[in-house]
């Protein structure tokens, strides 16, 4: 081994109180000092094992090239500085944070000061992979993240802000009134008092649902929710949430919400009905059996037409549909012809509807035409314009000679008022029992 070039270089004593590992080189990088806490952390158990080294020979093959560059770099410009890996004198591998210092003189020397940063560097890595995978989080989160700085009234947006409203980059205010003036009028006094009072009252936590405009001026509904977060002294100095688009969740709550109230509007209107049908049938029924009959036709002709408005939206009705789920046992055998134009009822006009077709059929069996082998039952509607209405007509022919009824039984009372807002018009000529109901539309 060459020995180490003697040098005037200035006395760096006072480096062995350092708990660096401190090296002194000569003018071409071999080592001519090295402090006791340096042999210590490189785990060398005497200067005898290093004194005279070329100091990047210390160093994994793959770096020397590196220690190299930092004494040429320090040559020239005074001072240099790196961050790697090297293993110990026993082989445990550790990181290094180097400086390189040109120490002037008549032959130049080098200090270098080699700082073991192993645990820094090991926390770094973690709260670096930290870092990227909220970052991946935040990049890949198509909700909207924020964070306001409440002191300078400074607020971040995540890119999910772009996704969710359709703002670019550039559209995105830096400040709260962006945020505030983006909330729907009618939110926006609520929200901001909410807010204002979660950071005043010493909350750590605060959400609300309300409209955020987005950049085409539609309207999203969202939840916002957000965490107050507090110095020492118990004023929020950070707030930090995120906004969830809910309009669709808010949709099926509505429509929840319109369908329980029209099936409870439904049910109370079938109540009303299957009540003044039975104290229809009580009093003018001559015994339990006949009330009995009467009464169980009738709420199987209630639950048919119920059944027809199932099938439509539930909100309106096909003619046609109710017509054929109630009389679908004539039209089958021929004896009833049914014919009109595509029309709806509301499902309110379709139940007594039903039921008055149903009345129909029921009288034409037991005393028009369809007690006959031969009478036959036309039945035709047609829509008419002023006043908006359709027209129903019910024409029997064929049947024994027709007599007016001497007194109104239930069914008369059915056809003549159940359907709301309608006119009847009934005709007992004797070739044959006709029917007119018009049944308004305005």
């Amino acid at each position: 081994m060459d020995t180490p070039e003697k040098t005037d270089s200035p006395d760096l004593s006072v480096c062995g109180f350092s708990r660096d590992c401190v090296k002194v080189l000569d003018t071409v990088g071999k080592i001519v000092s090295f402090n006791d806490d340096g042999l210590r952390i490189m785990e060398f158990d005497h200067l005898d094992q290093v004194l005279g080294f070329f100091w990047p020979d210390l160093w994994p093959a793959d770096l020397r090239a590196l220690a190299i560059e930092g004494l040429a770099t320090a040559q020239a410009k005074g001072v240099a500085s790196f961050r790697a890996p090297c293993p110990t004198a026993k082989g445990n591998l550790k990181w290094w944070d180097v400086t390189i210092a040109a120490v002037p003189g008549p032959s130049p020397t080098f200090a270098v000061i080699s700082r073991d940063i192993t645990e820094q560097y090991a926390n770094e890595v973690v709260q670096r992979g930290s870092l990227e995978r909220l970052t991946a989080i935040t990049e890949s989160n198509s909700d909207a993240l924020w964070d306001i700085d409440l002191t300078n009234n400074h607020i971040w947006w995540s890119e999910g802000t772009q996704q969710l409203f359709g703002y670019g980059a550039d559209q995105i205010g830096k400040n709260t009134q962006w945020r505030h003036d983006n909330i729907h009028p009618h939110d926006r006094d609520r929200v901001t008092a909410s807010m204002a009072q979660a950071i005043e009252n010493g909350s750590t936590f605060w959400q609300d649902e309300f409209r955020f405009r987005s950049a085409n001026g539609s309207y999203i509904v969202v939840l916002d929710r957000g965490s107050i977060i507090r110095n020492s002294m118990g004023v929020g100095n950070r707030f930090v949430g995120v906004m969830q688009d809910i309009s669709a969740r808010d949709a099926k709550v509505k429509m929840h919400e319109l369908v329980a109230g029209e099936l409870s509007h439904r049910v109370n209107n079938i109540l009303a009905v299957i009540s003044a049908i039975f104290y229809q049938s009580l009093k003018l029924s001559e015994d339990l059996a006949s009330l009995g009959q009467t009464f169980g036709d009738r709420l199987l002709a209630l639950a048919s037409a119920n059944k027809a408005i199932m099938k439509g939206t539930g909100i309106s009705t096909d003619i046609k549909s109710l017509v054929e789920e109630q009389l679908a046992a004539f039209i089958a055998a021929g004896r009833l012809f049914a014919v009109g134009p595509p029309a709806t009822v509301s499902a309110e006009t379709a139940l007594p509807f039903s039921l008055a077709i149903n009345e129909l059929s029921t009288n034409a069996v037991k005393y028009g035409a369809l007690s006959s082998d031969i009478g036959t039952v036309a039945l035709s509607w047609r829509l008419q314009d002023d006043p908006s209405a359709i027209i129903v007509d019910w024409v029997e022919c064929g049947g024994p000679k027709v007599q007016a009824p001497i007194r109104k039984g239930l069914g008369s009372v059915l056809i003549q008022r159940c359907i709301p807002k309608s006119k009847v018009e009934r005709r007992f000529d004797a070739d044959g029992f006709s029917c007119t109901i018009e049944i308004s539309l305005s």
